[in-house]
């Protein structure tokens, strides 16, 4: 039996996240409290105001959902046998591997939204009740020599998000409603995330990467990008700078994970999105998650 912890991505925010761990945990206040030291801006304010725009700008957007995911380990003290990230939620993992420090993860997702931030090119679109063949097709055939769209997060095997130039992901909509699929939703987001038009972003991270040290990881990380579980310093470098214009693989990562024989996944961080996918992709981990102060409360005295 083993447990994986999962770490969600973008979209999982919401206002006032974390201000209750902050306000009655002392170890999740103490995480949070360095990490607002590291910043050059409030993310205190952004992260605990009910209201506040700039928690949907990428560049918040990142280091907010990195904060809480930290805050909700720092007052569980929770353990895993493997670690699982969704996009952005694998630098969280990263850290709470070992594989770098909190200050160089800070730096990094700061760093990583920025970029991420400024290409602000393209469209994203959720696509329900596709079968995966299909969507590829539909893409190949959407793309043409100047403009293309790829699947970027390929979630469950009827739910995938596409990514890329604006008339193609058009095109590609016309397409999967002719081919059948039951929903489209467009996604309000800054830019293409895990596709081509991302490359000036994957260049300038590289280059930034070159600065921090990455060490072998205490605990085994099923990436994104191999959809293996890693922890070679370089291997998992390297898959963490190409996951930017890469697909976020997250049925093969459970499927990975179910191999590997864990039997259970808690989620940390805001919201349920991962766990809820993790159901989607097998009857075979138990799932749950740990978003506020009261749920980490339940899971201390169980």
């Amino acid at each position: 039996m083993s447990r994986l912890i999962i770490f969600p991505g973008q979209g999982a925010q919401y206002g006032g996240m974390a201000k209750d761990l902050y306000e009655q945990n002392d170890k999740a206040r103490a995480v949070l409290d360095e990490i607002f030291s590291y910043v050059d801006f409030d993310l205190k304010e952004i992260m605990f105001s009910e209201d506040d725009a700039r928690l949907n700008d990428t560049k918040y957007t990142q280091p907010a959902l990195f904060a809480h995911s930290l805050a909700v380990l720092a007052a569980t003290g929770l353990k895993g046998d493997y670690l699982l990230g969704h996009s952005l939620g694998e630098l969280p993992a990263l850290v709470h591997a070992g594989v770098v420090t909190l200050k160089d993860g800070v730096r990094l997702v700061t760093t990583r939204g920025e970029l991420m931030s400024r290409a602000d090119s393209g469209a994203m679109a959720a696509v329900i009740g596709m079968g995966f063949k299909d969507l590829e097709e539909a893409c190949i055939s959407a793309s043409d020599g100047k403009t293309k769209v790829v699947p970027a997060n390929i979630n469950a095997p009827d739910q995938v998000v596409v990514s890329g130039d604006k008339e193609a992901v058009d095109r590609f909509k016309e397409l999967a409603k002719e081919r059948g699929a039951r929903r489209i939703i467009p996604l309000k987001v800054s830019g293409a995330f895990h596709s081509h038009l991302m490359e000036p972003a994957r260049q300038e991270f590289k280059e930034f990467t070159e600065q921090i040290t990455f060490q072998d990881a205490g605990i085994p990380v099923i990436q994104n990008v191999s959809a293996k579980a890693e922890t070679e310093a370089g291997v998992i470098k390297h898959q963490f700078v190409e996951q930017i214009t890469h697909p976020v693989r997250f049925v093969e990562c459970v499927e990975t994970a179910a191999e590997l024989g864990v039997t259970e996944a808690i989620e940390v961080g805001p919201k349920k999105v991962q766990s809820g996918l993790v159901r989607k992709n097998t009857k075979e981990i138990a799932t749950s998650n740990i978003d506020t102060f009261e749920q980490a409360e339940v899971f201390l005295n169980e």
